[in-house]
């Protein structure tokens, strides 16, 4: 069976697999997200160190999409997360996992990711850090949000004048006659997009993003939203 390379990878999740196996679950600067089975990695001397949030080097081989692993390797040392940031981090792999195409390259993510993990070490909830992933997320996933333009005029948002959020379409201004208890403040918008968020913005940011992410995913749960709402 062919074998490929070593493939810089990040972990993202292991579940258990047949008696003494893993399957793990990686994303990959080059290849996306993808699974593999590490034989022996629950057996009493396991073959493999598997630890979320650590930088590897993957060499698999097999011929369908669910290959084998011949070695992982530590690239560098692994993220140390703790309390609210290992939710955080958490949330942040299932977001992966559950967006990110099988084998459908990533390189920007990949990039991106350990800045995020980095911000999660060492500081206490970096929200702020965490709206911006999630935003370029969405972008390199195809939808991207254009939070300083009006979506039906192409007109700059206005930091005094109100919207709502359509996903797949993007911002519609409401006229002081129009209510609606969802109203978005332009400030905030225009906030977000010079990537200045403070605790209005977030609020805003995070429900726009929710809204995106359960549509991309049909209306099925993140199963990590039950331990932390991002």
């Amino acid at each position: 069976m062919p074998e490929t390379g070593l493939d810089p990878c990040f972990i993202l999740h292991t579940r258990k697999y047949r008696d003494t196996s893993l399957l793990v679950d990686v994303l990959s600067r080059e290849q996306g997200r993808y699974t593999l089975v590490a034989r022996g990695a629950r057996s009493k001397k396991p073959k493999f160190q598997l630890q979320l949030f650590s930088p590897v080097l993957v060499s698999v081989f097999g011929r369908g999409e669910l290959k084998t692993a011949r070695s992982i390797e530590a690239s560098g040392p692994g993220y140390q997360l703790s309390g609210p940031n290992l939710l955080i981090g958490m949330y942040v792999n299932e977001l992966l996992y559950r967006l990110v195409g099988k084998f459908d390259p990533c390189p920007l993510v990949f990039e991106r990711y350990p800045q995020l993990l980095q911000a999660l070490q060492g500081e206490a909830q970096p929200l702020a850090q965490l709206r911006q992933f999630e935003i370029e997320l969405l972008a390199d996933l195809g939808y991207g949000i254009s939070f300083h333009v009006e979506s039906e005029t192409g007109d700059a948002i206005k930091p005094d004048h109100r919207y709502h959020f359509l996903v797949e379409d993007g911002f519609r201004y409401l006229s002081p006659d129009q209510s609606s208890h969802n109203a978005i403040a332009g400030r905030d918008l225009l906030s977000i997009a010079a990537g200045s968020i403070d605790s209005s913005a977030d609020r805003v940011a995070k429900r726009i993003i929710r809204q995106s992410v359960d549509h991309l995913l049909g209306g099925k749960p993140l199963h990590s939203r039950r331990l932390f709402t991002p």
